[in-house]
């Protein structure tokens, strides 16, 4: 069976023709059988295919988080104890090698699991788009730049800029378009203004996107609110950092004229509802697609999938208040695909199964399969809404190249990553045993009165 997108009649006992890396043409298998003759044919009998799936927001190696989870004593719930001590240790007691290694891992899980498209906000840059052109994935590389704490790949603010400007030329539109660069400070209130206005310039010279966290909880509304009284996203909107190349994460408590001015400047939300849930929160999308907002979702987490958020994101808006309400299992398949690509401004090339686009594709194995089942024409997006999951995906193409073939990894020695994964995980477990039994700073801050206006509410 094949699911064009969200919204098209599926197609029983579909084919499509691939050229170039490109959806030449699609339709019944006997339409395409008559029409072409195939080079190269992949039997998907017993499959659905469907588009690839669009993560908008995640850390790819941010695996060392639950390392760390692992050995606190107790939970550490205040800012900035948080991030002093959970948070920004994942970032900073990791090194080079040890950053590929790890983004491999979140590379991987995100293959396995049908995402053909991925934000990764990470550090050590040239690592996370190396891994990224060698795994064949399609990823929107956002580093992070932090005024308030010193990440091991920086020098300073000012170099994170310059170093932004090189790593764009380097990598913005290599591997045949599939690495895009976004430029990310990191969380709104952990920069200064100037620093997001030097950012909006660079972005607009070289045609790339924005990014950064916002209005995620309310400790980091209240704490934006000190810095900027007029709100965060009105104060980003004057520095010129909102626009329609801007993809902003979480957005959990914006309302009223700031959904308003999202519409109007056609920049979009990663909407992570994973991760929202663990702050009591969700963010008002279903207001937010009446209003025209582009949305996406976002896993958030490298060893999560985007079937079970799709999953989450469709039924958490049914116990609501009437603006929360309203996002229907074609919905939930729209974000996670076309919904995805239109927020990190791809929606021309990727997100649905048409033709001239390109040929990012998944399919999901029906066969022995007691979730997927009974599929049927009218039933199949609410089955994989409610019911799929990262294990059925059986096959992966981007860019018309097979990466996954019948659960088989062919771009890159599985055994391998995980091996050198796990020998990563347990070097920083001891880094960070080191680090605490010497009671040694874990993270080396910067501007510490940016960090510790933090509000001391539990998040």
């Amino acid at each position: 069976m094949l699911l064009p997108d969200a919204y098209q009649t599926p197609i029983l006992d579909g084919a499509v023709a691939i050229q170039n890396g490109r959806i030449f043409d699609y339709g019944t298998t006997c339409q395409i059988d008559l029409k072409y003759q195939a080079s190269e044919t992949v039997d998907m009998n017993g499959k659905i295919l469907m588009p690839g799936l669009v993560d908008c927001h995640n850390h790819l190696g941010n695996w060392n988080l639950y390392a760390i989870q692992g050995m606190l004593r107790g939970p550490v719930i205040k800012q900035p104890d948080r991030l002093l001590e959970v948070v920004y240790p994942a970032y900073t007691l990791i090194d080079r090698e040890d950053c590929y290694d790890v983004t491999m891992m979140g590379y991987l899980n995100a293959l396995r699991t049908g995402t053909t498209t991925v934000n990764n906000c990470f550090i050590w840059t040239d690592e996370i788009a190396r891994a990224a052109t060698d795994i064949g994935l399609r990823v929107d590389l956002a580093p992070c730049i932090h005024q308030a704490i010193e990440h091991p790949d920086s020098k300073s603010i000012e170099d994170d800029l310059a170093t932004a400007e090189i790593m764009i030329r380097k990598w913005h539109g290599t591997a045949n378009g599939r690495i895009r660069y976004r430029i990310q400070p990191e969380i709104s209130f952990f920069c200064q203004e100037w620093v997001f206005e030097a950012c909006a310039k660079l972005a607009n010279q070289y045609g790339v996107g924005l990014g950064t966290h916002i209005a995620e909880d309310q400790a980091s509304t209240s704490k934006a609110k000190k810095i900027w009284p007029e709100g965060e996203l009105q104060k980003l909107h004057r520095t010129g950092f909102i626009g329609p190349n801007t993809l902003l994460f979480h957005g959990n408590l914006l309302q009223g004229d700031e959904l308003k001015l999202l519409a109007e400047t056609g920049a979009a939300i990663a909407h992570c509802p994973v991760s929202n849930l663990k702050r009591g929160l969700v963010a008002a999308v279903p207001e937010m697609m009446r209003l025209g907002v582009k949305v996406g979702l976002g896993v958030d987490y490298p060893n999560n999938d985007l079937f079970n958020v799709m999953r989450i994101a469709s039924l958490i808006h049914t116990i609501l208040p009437a603006d929360h309400k309203g996002i229907t299992e074609k919905d939930a398949f729209f974000l996670a695909t076309q919904g995805g690509a239109n927020a990190l401004g791809i929606g021309d090339e990727v997100g649905s199964i048409a033709i001239g686009k390109k040929a990012d594709i998944i399919a999901l194995d029906t066969r022995n399969s007691t979730r997927l089942f009974p599929v049927w024409e009218d039933n199949v997006i609410n089955i994989i809404r409610l019911n799929g999951n990262g294990q059925d995906v059986s096959d992966v193409i981007v860019d018309g190249n097979i990466l996954m073939n019948d659960r088989k990894i062919l771009v890159c020695n599985e055994q391998e990553i995980v091996e050198r994964g796990l020998a990563q995980q347990k070097k920083f477990r001891e880094t960070y045993r080191s680090y605490s039994e010497q009671k040694k700073p874990f993270v080396g801050v910067r501007n510490e009165a940016l960090l510790n206006m933090a509000p001391q509410e539990e998040t």
